[in-house]
């Protein structure tokens, strides 16, 4: 346990020595900011419902984030973050990989709260309006734009279905990538570039001089100082490393079997082929093209599946090359 113990301290002390922190895009100290930042939290909020800033604070209260099960058969759901301000719930999920479902299943934590927001003797007309805010640590939306807003509307006719329900999307990369590139930037786009950010330097030049972004960039670097979330986040980066060497090693297996699959294909074409053309030409040109055909076909195929296998559990570009010796414009192709 000792051992354990000075292991984590280590960690912590590299992360400070090297001038960085644990980012809140990690979901424990994404929790914590929310929670613990009253005023960051509030101005969040306040620009996504244009509720005053100074009406919201104080009134924020958090709500069970585990929903109720229709079912013994159910799918057991958990939202990141439920909060409740008067007659607006708002929902916030911290999305750090894309896979296909994972709109649909927040959409299904939405829908969730609304059913959960409206007691039996409650007359619709009276519901709560609804508000998800997606903070996704990938770019999935073909658009310049790093923050996105969503009804339900029909876009042909302009015609708002409901405006109790507003979902909106966030680009962290993009964001990131208008911090790095020298682009002026929001104070929103700032509140929300922060939650992704692994460097106190950056930390302190986004959140100087503005008392809501300073708080939460002071909780982020205190939490980087808590043995208990170094614990979480070491057995999350070990989690990642594994996966990477599992699927370093599926690379492999898939080569061998690509060439095992594109060798047994070549020698029944080259037959095939042989016995029509003479099999001594046919054979030696028929192996020849099938081993060559095979083994490239079997072997892009394999390795297209695993790189967005590595892509969905949210390695970045460059940990993949690192890990394939596959150039970043390569694997930026491949994704699907």
């Amino acid at each position: 346990m000792l051992n354990d113990i000075t292991k984590l301290e280590k960690l912590r002390d590299d992360l400070v020595a090297n001038g960085k922190v644990i980012p809140a895009n990690f979901d424990p100290v994404f929790k914590i900011v929310m929670l613990d930042c009253p005023n960051y939290l509030a101005f969040l909020v306040s620009s996504f419902t244009n509720i005053p800033k100074e009406r919201i604070k104080g009134r924020i209260r958090v709500q069970n984030s585990e929903h109720k099960l229709s079912n013994a058969k159910e799918r057991k759901k958990t939202s990141d973050l439920i909060i409740k301000v008067d007659k607006m719930l708002a929902n916030f999920e911290m999305n750090n990989r894309y896979f296909d479902g994972l709109f649909i299943r927040n959409e299904a934590y939405l829908g969730k709260i609304e059913g959960e927001s409206l007691n039996v003797s409650e007359d619709y007309s009276n519901m709560n309006s609804f508000l998800q805010v997606n903070f996704n640590n990938f770019s999935h939306f073909k658009v310049k734009s790093p923050i996105l807003k969503f009804y339900y509307a029909d876009m042909k006719n302009r015609i708002i279905e409901t405006g109790k329900v507003k979902k909106y999307h966030i680009s962290l990369p993009k964001l990131r990538k208008k911090y790095y590139n020298g682009d002026k930037l929001t104070k929103l786009e700032k509140a929300l570039l922060i939650l992704s950010i692994d460097k106190i330097k950056d930390l302190d030049e986004i959140s100087k001089g503005d008392d809501d972004l300073m708080e939460a960039a002071k909780r982020i670097k205190e939490a980087t100082f808590d043995i208990n979330t170094i614990g979480l986040y070491d057995a999350e980066e070990r989690r990642r490393q594994e996966d990477a060497m599992y699927l370093a090693y599926r690379e492999k297996i898939a080569t061998r079997r690509g060439y095992r699959n594109g060798r047994k294909a070549g020698v029944e074409h080259g037959y095939s082929q042989g016995f029509s053309q003479g099999i001594s030409e046919g054979i030696s040109q028929g192996i020849s093209q099938g081993i060559s055909q095979g083994i490239s076909q079997g072997m892009e195929q394999e390795r297209n599946s695993i790189i967005n296998a590595m892509l969905s559990k949210g390695l970045s570009y460059d940990t993949i090359a690192e890990i394939t010796n596959i150039p970043n414009q390569d694997i930026k192709r491949m994704r699907k």
